[in-house]
């Protein structure tokens, strides 16, 4: 295939949440794209047949379901409060047709390298001869998928797993574990291992905040929700839900975990309920950070030691995006380029979708990002003078994304907080005007035929098509 003779389209890169909700809003706008997904089904980490699945028997949505599905496709009503990770799968199927999208994704198509080519982006896709051509790149392959392993001294000599390998309760039975990090995955993996292993430590390098999935019968995160809703100074908010938290919840010592020593709102939230109990009935033991291993022992910072036979790394995952130069996105400190994690800051041609992480439902924000980046492509091809606006908007980089300070940690490059950002997203849509419901006038991305001009309608927006 010629790489100048292919067709005018946005290549999507992922069909996990980020890469459908892109594609939606696309096929919706009337853009015109190609989904490329190097799996064999749609699903991204929530898929677990496939190689990018992270998710285990025992997965379930940390956001309540009325909160984390689409907004234009809610979670149905029958389905429980905090859905399983195969009902999640099973709703991101019915999400992809009914928006009739599937058509439009191309499995086992992996994506070797891009590059800028003139006027676009050449694309190699595994098993193809030649590039193809595209007038412009959204990256939604996530940030779940290259595990980060700690480098500790010593050898051990038991077993050594990533979260990201946990799949069954049959992996802990009869074991003694130590699991490293107090996410919500070394949780869930601490939790499971106190049913089935023969003794479970939890490695924490710092105390966390233990936020419980339920509070007066009611999921948290809608209690949070009306509580966002009253404006208020990000610090005295920070200060009023550690409070909160406190007297519903208790300090961590009464149950025998170390205290935060920051902020609720400084770090990323943990949603267990179960592992403050645990802690107290003795059925979980919490150690400091590992210091060293030697044999079967694995000794702490603290100086004291066990014998384990399996240790549990849930300790993130490094971002991964080996098909560009990631010079194009990150910065020297491994942060975001990009304006609002989504707009590269020069060229008009480069997006990511999903690249964040927040205290709330990740797709919804990934629907708003891949409406924005809609109205831009189509503004700039319909020569609205919206175009000139946010060009100059987004050439301020990741600077506009300072919404307050988090703990300083690999855990938290990406992360914002979930309803500021997304006031941010809904913010810019209305100053898009008519631009954020319109299709594309003439159907391209090349911008308006030679000779062209802007009439003055064009200042009020174009007809729209949804």
């Amino acid at each position: 295939m010629d790489v100048n003779a292919t067709p005018d389209k946005v290549c999507i890169i992922g069909a996990g949440s980020s890469g459908l909700a892109a594609a939606k809003t696309f096929k919706e706008r009337g853009i015109p794209f190609d989904c490329l997904e190097r799996e064999p089904d749609i699903g991204g980490l929530w898929n677990q047949a496939t190689g990018t699945g992270v998710v285990y028997d025992t997965t379930y949505l940390v956001s309540s379901r009325d909160h984390t599905g689409f907004e234009d496709y809610p979670f149905p009503e029958e389905y429980p409060i905090y859905p399983s990770h195969r009902e999640t799968l099973v709703y991101l199927r019915a999400y992809a047709l009914n928006f009739g999208i599937l058509d439009h994704i191309e499995f086992n198509a992996a994506v070797e390298r891009v590059d800028r080519a003139d006027g676009g982006w050449s694309v190699k896709i595994a098993g193809e001869e030649r590039p193809r051509f595209y007038r412009a790149l959204v990256i939604a392959n996530g940030h779940h998928y290259a595990p980060r392993m700690p480098d500790i001294p010593g050898a051990f000599s038991g077993e050594i797993l990533h979260s990201r390998d946990y799949r069954t309760l049959k992996q802990l039975a009869d074991k003694r574990i130590v699991v490293v990090g107090t996410g919500n995955s070394g949780c869930d993996i601490a939790v499971d291992g106190a049913s089935v292993a023969q003794r479970v430590w939890l490695s924490m390098r710092r105390g966390t905040y233990f936020v419980p999935k339920f509070l007066f019968g009611r999921p948290m995160d809608g209690i949070i929700n009306v509580f966002e809703k009253v404006p208020m100074p990000r610090g005295f908010r920070n200060w009023l839900y550690t409070r909160w938290l406190r007297r519903m919840v208790g300090r961590n010592e009464r149950y025998g975990l170390p205290e935060p020593e920051h902020r609720i709102l400084d770090a990323h939230p943990t949603m267990n309920t179960v592992l403050p109990q645990l802690v107290a009935h003795g059925r979980i033991g919490i150690k400091p950070e590992i210091a060293a291993f030697a044999g079967n022992k694995v000794r702490f910072s603290d100086g004291t030691e066990v014998e384990a036979d399996l240790v549990v790394f849930a300790t993130g995952y490094d971002i991964a995006m080996p098909f560009i130069d990631t010079s194009l996105v990150f910065g020297p400190d491994k942060r975001p380029l990009l304006y609002l994690n989504v707009f590269h800051p020069e060229f008009d041609d480069l997006f990511a979708v999903g690249l964040i992480q927040a205290n709330g439902s990740i797709w919804r924000l990934a629907d708003l990002q891949s409406q924005l980046v809609a109205s831009f492509l189509v503004a700039q091809a319909e020569g609205h003078e919206r175009a000139a606006w946010f060009r100059k908007s987004k050439a301020r980089g990741h600077a506009s994304m300072s919404e307050g300070t988090f703990v300083p940690s690999e855990r938290h490059r990406l992360e914002t907080n979930y309803h500021a950002y997304r006031r941010t997203l809904r913010r810019h849509l209305r100053r898009f005007g008519a631009m954020a419901t319109a299709g594309l006038k003439f159907g391209r991305l090349m911008g308006p035929p030679q000779g062209w001009t802007a009439p003055e309608s064009a200042k009020s927006g174009f007809e729209t098509r949804r």
